[in-house]
């Protein structure tokens, strides 16, 4: 079942430097998103949505979990358990208003 996370404010530099990243390398790149538990329910080939500034815009094919992460465009570590996403996204043809959150919820497949 796919899942919607929210991208915070303070990481929307970043977001763009890894979408400008995936770019250069023309695509088929992985990308991690980390989260403090697994969503059971979350199954490989599912699509993560993100909300941005109030509208999910886009999803990533989930690949699998993997922990402590050290981001390649950023050369930050993220500690922990993270979700291994495709590169690059799928934007939506018609974003979807939502509220920001932290964590994920489950949501129902857009377009």
């Amino acid at each position: 079942m796919d899942i919607v996370v929210t991208i915070p404010k303070s990481e929307a530099k970043n977001t763009k430097k890894e979408d400008a990243f995936v770019e250069e390398l023309g695509g088929d790149a992985v990308q991690f998103w980390s989260v403090h538990r697994k969503a059971k329910e979350l199954n490989v080939g599912d699509r993560v949505y993100f909300v941005e500034n109030g509208f999910v815009t886009c999803y990533h094919i989930f690949l699998g979990y993997v922990q402590d992460m050290v981001c390649e465009v950023t050369d930050r570590f993220w500690p922990g358990l993270n979700l291994l996403l495709r590169c690059p996204s799928v934007n939506l043809k018609n974003p979807v208003q939502k509220r920001g959150f932290q964590g994920f919820h489950y949501i129902e497949r857009l377009e």
